[in-house]
């Protein structure tokens, strides 16, 4: 994929293993698979048990603050809080749409979930990402980003896809299911 893209790819299948966090049970699995067509095939499957378990293995403290971009552009906690908040307070609606030539990016909530949808009218590139409204409200209720609340309130979601990214011959896609082997 395109190197400009790599960095929204990376921040996609973060949110995508928060997300794909779906449940305390060992019968879901988190799957991620990367296919770059002629490029590097990758497929991850983990037991959700797994991914709980390594959490605290995690430096926390790299948490304190959310940084936003690749620059210095820093954002406080508190201060996403405050905006999920709003978000969270508004009616089901779009908040953002970017139309830039051919591209095409929308954000939105709608029942209960908060969704991101990149779309270029001229190529192939789709990237759509679903979040449960419940996993940002556990993931920003404590006094740091709490990913380990994040995954408990996924227990309530279960299966489905998080993240998936298409384009021409080239596609990643993040799903729990209950099935060990990704096909």
């Amino acid at each position: 994929m395109k190197e400009e893209r790599r960095p929204i790819l990376g921040l996609l299948l973060f949110c995508a293993v928060i997300a794909g966090a779906a449940s305390a049970t060992p019968d879901l699995w988190l799957h991620v698979k990367v296919d770059e067509g002629a490029g590097a095939k990758v497929t991850v499957n983990l037991p959700v048990s797994m991914i709980e378990k390594a959490i605290p293995l995690l430096p926390m403290h790299e948490l304190h603050h959310a940084r936003i971009g690749d620059g210095d552009m820093s954002v406080e906690l508190e201060d996403l809080r405050q905006l999920w908040q709003e978000v969270k307070g508004s009616p089901d609606m779009t908040f953002v749409t970017v139309e830039d030539g051919e591209k095409r990016v929308r954000v939105w909530k709608e029942s209960g979930w908060v969704y991101v949808e990149v779309r270029d009218e001229e190529g192939p590139e789709k990237v759509d990402v679903r979040i449960p409204q419940a996993v940002v409200d556990a993931l920003l209720a404590g006094d740091e980003i709490d990913l380990e609340a994040a995954v408990r309130a996924l227990v309530e979601h279960g299966k489905g896809d998080f993240v998936t990214v298409s384009e021409r011959d080239e596609s990643v896609r993040v799903w729990v299911d209950d099935i060990p082997e990704a096909e």
